[in-house]
């Protein structure tokens, strides 16, 4: 049976503290009081509580001594101490690790804090003993809570943090971050990513140092920086465009004398038209930096707005696309599930297999690292184009030697993209083109991520039989573009017993 969580109330008002006391001991939690400070700190060393609430107005040791004689010993150093006082200006007490409380309490309010405290004083503990891993959610367990306990126990191993499709890790070094990614995102731009989580799981695994130790900062000042770096980025947020707005260098404008880094760099990518987000990607500068020049690039008329190039969260098609493409691929025959289609993704999966899934809203990975990323062979990820019609990415080898795999593999897809400009490449994306007669669509400069770069469709591909076409603006438009080829070419030959699958017959 769990043992019951201890708290300590310090307080010269017994009958201040005695609706809490009660609704403390009815949540089974072993309540002591103390009328002063002197006494607060005996039952603190020999009962060591979970949480400490101590009022302002004891007498004999005021609240900052009785912290700092806690934080001496390391018998009672790891025990929260909260400081309950009955002004209006808990500003005063920000200094304090755990906070203020304001009195005349609020039970919701305060039942809430100490059980995310004593949550935050089991993690620890855990820590602290032979456990040599700790896992959860960072909803009971937030993010910078758990890289104090890290940075108190002075652990050196890997945090490894999941939002949804998101992956990202953290490598400790005695308690000190000393590198971070976030998908292809290194260092502290990814650390600073990850510190504003506010859901998702975690696992904390011991281990050797990190090799790599791009990040030179403590700890509480990566707290602090990551706090500021997400309140002033959700500022400047508000005040753009939207992050999937296109923009691109005003033609006329002449460049800023002598640039930022950041903002050569920023000017650098937008030689060509990109996405905020994609240029947010790209540059190595945290984020704050990122957004604060383009906001003054923007403003000062150096960069203006794609017109029209809004990137929204509608769907890919509209519905009456989607019933026209479904009722295509069916052959006129209604099915009552689902139906899962192919897009065969040209070019290697480990380079564009990542693009691919880290560019194009709406696709869910395959896995947490899908093998096909590795291997250049399965499929990558699907795409939920709507509640009836969704779209499998594959990828097969490039390789001539990997011919006789492509016709089977590929077999009843409905079109292909191409995403590298290699020989390689073009001979898969003509093999889809001429002898399966797929349309063909060619992602170009950001469309790709600037693995293809022509601006006609090569000499290989031209005079496909179901078309070739060009698109440079994003990812999403490539795909818009596939799924729209399909519905004027021809369906694709399905085997039979795919058909029976769709419609719930076999």
């Amino acid at each position: 049976m769990a043992q019951a969580r201890k708290i300590l109330i310090a307080d010269p008002d017994v009958n201040a503290v005695r609706p809490l006391t009660r609704a403390l001991r009815q949540r089974g939690y072993h309540v002591q009081y103390a009328p002063d400070g002197s006494r607060a700190l005996e039952v603190a060393v020999l009962r060591h509580p979970d949480v400490i609430l101590f009022d302002e107005n004891c007498r004999l040791i005021e609240a900052r001594a009785f912290g700092q004689i806690l934080l001496t010993n390391p018998r009672t150093d790891d025990i929260p101490v909260v400081v309950t006082t009955s002004s209006r200006e808990l500003d005063k007490f920000r200094h304090f690790r755990d906070g203020a409380l304001q009195k005349p309490f609020n039970l919701d309010e305060v039942l809430s804090r100490i059980d995310h405290l004593c949550r935050r004083v089991e993690a620890a503990r855990e820590l602290k003993g032979d456990a040599r891993e700790i896992e959860g959610g960072l909803s009971q367990l937030p993010l910078p809570d758990l890289l104090q306990i890290l940075a108190m126990n002075r652990r050196t191993g890997r945090l490894t943090l999941s939002n949804g499709a998101d992956k990202g890790e953290i490598h400790l070094t005695n308690g000190a971050p000393v590198n971070a990614r976030l998908g292809e995102i290194e260092g502290e731009k990814a650390l600073f990513r990850l510190v504003a989580w506010r859901e998702g799981t975690f696992a904390f695994s011991p281990g050797p140092p990190s090799l790599r130790a791009p990040i030179q900062r403590m700890m509480e000042d990566v707290l602090l920086e990551g706090m500021r770096q997400s309140d002033e980025r959700e500022r400047l947020l508000s005040s753009l465009p939207p992050v999937g707005q296109l923009i691109q260098l005003t033609a006329d404008a002449t460049d800023p004398v002598e640039p930022h880094p950041v903002t050569a760099e920023v000017l650098q990518f937008l030689r060509v038209p990109r996405r905020i987000s994609e240029v947010l990607d790209l540059t190595n500068a945290p984020d704050l930096e990122v957004l604060s020049a383009i906001g003054a690039l923007l403003a000062k008329g150096h960069i203006e707005k794609v017109a029209g190039a809004e990137l929204t969260d509608g769907p890919l098609l509209g519905a009456a696309e989607v019933h026209a493409l479904r009722g295509r691929l069916m052959r006129g025959r209604s099915a009552r599930t689902t139906l899962v289609t192919k897009v065969v993704v040209c070019g290697s999966g480990s380079r564009a297999g990542r693009w691919l899934l880290k560019a194009l809203p709406g696709v869910t990975p395959a896995s947490a690292e899908p093998h096909a990323v590795r291997s250049s062979f399965g499929t990558l990820g699907r795409l939920e184009v709507s509640e009836v019609l969704r779209v499998d990415l594959l990828v097969v080898p490039t390789a001539e030697a990997a011919r006789p795999l492509w016709r089977p593999f590929v077999s009843g897809a409905i079109g292909a993209l191409l995403l590298e400009e290699t020989d390689a490449a073009i001979r898969l994306a003509r093999f889809c083109a001429f002898e399966l007669r797929l349309p063909l669509v060619i992602a170009s400069k950001s469309a790709s991520h600037g693995m293809v770069s022509a601006e006609v469709v090569p000499a290989p591909l031209r005079g496909a039989p179901m078309g070739a076409a060009i698109v440079s603006s994003d990812i999403s438009s490539v795909m818009r573009t596939v799924l729209l080829a399909a519905l004027q070419s021809p369906p694709p030959e399905v085997p039979e017993t795919v058909v029976s699958r769709f419609l719930g017959l076999a």
